[in-house]
């Protein structure tokens, strides 16, 4: 049960991760929501590759535990980074919350993850 519980939230983070960056691309209004907050448009499109690599990377997961456990870093650290744009913007009880949740799901699927993480680290 527990395996089907992570690879469930796998794919509901990894379709978040995939549906907001693609809807910042096409011009939705959260594109105009983060540049608002002041961050750089470059800034916005590095974040865009690096949720939708970590999108990808959790749904590759499905079959290869690693690939799940660095997908949830990478959105993890995003999230680090969008938590810190809308600390300093001012945005404490509108986005924060979210940004912190979905940071804590991440770390939910890495802990999950973290016996293949640490074969992998044992081996280099």
């Amino acid at each position: 049960m527990l395996q089907f519980s992570v690879r469930f939230l796998q794919v509901l983070l990894a379709a978040t991760f995939i549906v907001i960056p693609v809807s910042r691309v096409f011009g939705a209004p959260t594109l105009q929501q983060v540049l608002s907050l002041g961050v750089p448009l470059r800034l916005i499109w590095i974040a865009n590759v690096i949720e939708l690599s970590g999108a990808v990377l959790l749904l590759l997961g499905i079959r290869t535990d690693f690939l799940a456990a660095i997908g949830a870093l990478l959105i993890a650290s995003s999230m680090v980074g969008a938590t810190v744009a809308h600390v300093r913007a001012g945005n404490l009880f509108a986005e924060v919350p979210w940004t912190l949740i979905f940071f804590g799901l991440c770390l939910i699927v890495v802990l999950l993850r973290w016996p293949v993480l640490q074969a992998f680290l044992r081996r280099l």
